[in-house]
């Protein structure tokens, strides 16, 4: 249960590289909390999650943070940590952009956010499916 309610925020997360999957037509609540931070409530497998998102001035991802199920210290004990993906470059594949460098991983956000990254992307080709 537990690895289940994780990968449903990391799934959650993820999102943000196929933005037609975050379409209010897909059960996703939209909320703009000022002009550059927007919140999106989703349910995956029945886990809610809310994604904290920041824009820039274009409209492009800065950072996606959200309360993610997990037991980051492996101490055994599970519970909700802060978790994001920090965007460093937005590239354009077709009609698509999408945050396509960065970083991700827990306690982003805090200080601990240096210790927490464990995963880099740069993503240089996309083709999405039909």
């Amino acid at each position: 249960d537990d690895v289940t309610r994780s990968a449903a925020g990391r799934a959650a997360g993820e999102a943000v590289w196929v933005p037609t999957s975050l379409l209010p037509r897909f059960g996703v609540s939209w909320d703009a909390t000022s002009e550059h931070d927007l919140q999106a409530g989703l349910t995956i497998d029945g886990a809610d999650v809310t994604l904290h998102m920041r824009i820039d001035d274009e409209g492009h991802l800065e950072r996606v943070r959200l309360d993610r199920w997990g037991d980051p210290d492996e101490t055994g004990t599970w519970g909700l940590h802060p978790f994001g993906f920090q965007v460093t470059e937005t590239r354009r594949f077709g009609p698509f952009s999408i945050p396509a460098v960065g970083t991700a991983g827990w306690f982003h956000g805090t200080d601990r956010w240096a210790s927490g990254q464990f995963f880099e992307c740069d993503i240089t080709s996309l083709k999405p499916v039909a």
